[in-house]
């Protein structure tokens, strides 16, 4: 078990294993909810959950930006831009910004409902 996070019920966890996958364990009966989830193309490297604890956002090597509905446990936004592998992945308290890191020694903001790259002043 690489990482954890906590679901907001309080009952559930979402792990990411070495592997990259994803699974969701209940947290009074110790055992796992449905299938893990799998990126198909390239292992997660670093989950965050949103402040509303409905998506999490994944970083992996190939440089995407991944959103992932916590429910069904599928992708829902796919974003690039970062040359390198996203190392770093975090959300704004309001969940409408998703900031990436990049092994390119880079960082994007993103705007969460549009996909789009928040330019940053110079």
């Amino acid at each position: 078990m690489m990482e954890i996070l906590c679901l907001p019920d309080g009952k559930r966890i979402i792990v990411r294993s070495g592997n990259g996958s994803l699974r969701v364990w209940d947290l009074e009966t110790g055992t796992q909810i449905g299938e893990e989830w799998e990126d198909k193309e390239w292992e997660v490297v670093k989950i965050a959950l949103s402040p509303d604890g409905k998506k999490i956002a994944s970083g992996s090597f190939d440089g995407a930006v991944k959103l992932w509905n916590v429910d069904t446990g599928k992708v829902i936004k796919t974003w690039t831009g970062h040359t390198g592998s996203v190392r770093s992945v975090g959300w704004s308290p309001d969940g409408g910004r998703v900031v990436s890191g990049s092994s390119d020694e880079t960082f994007r903001v993103w705007d969460v409902e549009s996909g789009k790259i928040i330019p940053m002043p110079r």
